[in-house]
């Protein structure tokens, strides 16, 4: 039988760090691909993406496996149809994948969220993905709008380079610093992009009052804990 020896020891650890190590995966799937030259895009793109996604199906492994991984076998069986036959159409596939596979990782944010008793580093993290989860998702949208309609953002320079274009005014957006250099003109896109800040607002207002609810209520706790203890156990 194979040693599993390796995969039980440092499975608990994963467990107690995997939103920690998510973030740091989409860190480097939002950043890293701006040190790519820009011909190197879609692909290299892509590629950060899928590292993502088996981030994703590593860290969560005891929850909803099966779909993370089709989600992760179904975007790397698309993007091996655009680079051995050319199909450049799949790539917008590619992006429905990665959609409901970021739409499972956001609904295991929402529980942690939830149902967690204090805030720590982890929740932090949990929260943090949660927003650039939101990001990655407005980004495939208008690059489905943009392949769908061509023009449908001035700004956007064609050819390889307009993934990154997207991604950046997908996340100007959500966080509400729009500087005019990127324009939704199709009444689809406009209303996509209204779609995705009022998701970021949504996300915020949540996910902050969530948090400091938790830290007070623990806060509180805490102090009616102390209260209660005799003053020689003080």
């Amino acid at each position: 039988m194979p040693d599993t020896s390796f995969l039980h020891r440092y499975a608990p650890r994963l467990a107690r760090h995997h939103y920690k190590l998510l973030l740091g995966s989409l860190l480097l799937l939002v950043l890293g691909s701006g040190f790519a030259p820009a011909s190197a895009d879609p692909g290299s793109f892509t590629a950060l993406v899928l590292q993502n996604m088996v981030v994703g199906v590593l860290v969560f492994s005891s929850r909803r496996r099966w779909l993370l991984l089709l989600c992760l076998l179904a975007a790397a069986g698309l993007e091996a149809g655009v680079q051995v036959w050319g199909w450049g159409a799949l790539r917008s596939l590619t992006g429905l994948a990665y959609s409901v596979f970021c739409f499972v990782i956001t609904l295991q944010i929402f529980r942690k969220l939830l149902s967690a008793t204090r805030v720590n580093a982890e929740l932090l993290a949990a929260s943090m993905c949660g927003f650039v989860l939101l990001g990655m998702v407005g980004m495939f949208m208008f690059v489905a709008i943009s392949y769908f309609q061509p023009g449908a953002f001035a700004g956007v320079p064609a050819g390889p380079s307009s993934v990154q274009a997207l991604n950046y005014f997908s996340f100007t957006t959500l966080l509400t610093v729009g500087f005019g250099d990127i324009v939704p003109l199709t009444n689809v896109a406009r209303k996509a992009t209204v779609l995705l800040g009022l998701a970021g607002h949504f996300y915020d207002v949540f996910v902050v009052g969530v948090v400091v609810g938790k830290y007070v209520s623990r806060t509180v706790e805490t102090a009616q804990e102390d209260a209660a203890l005799p003053p020689e156990a003080a």
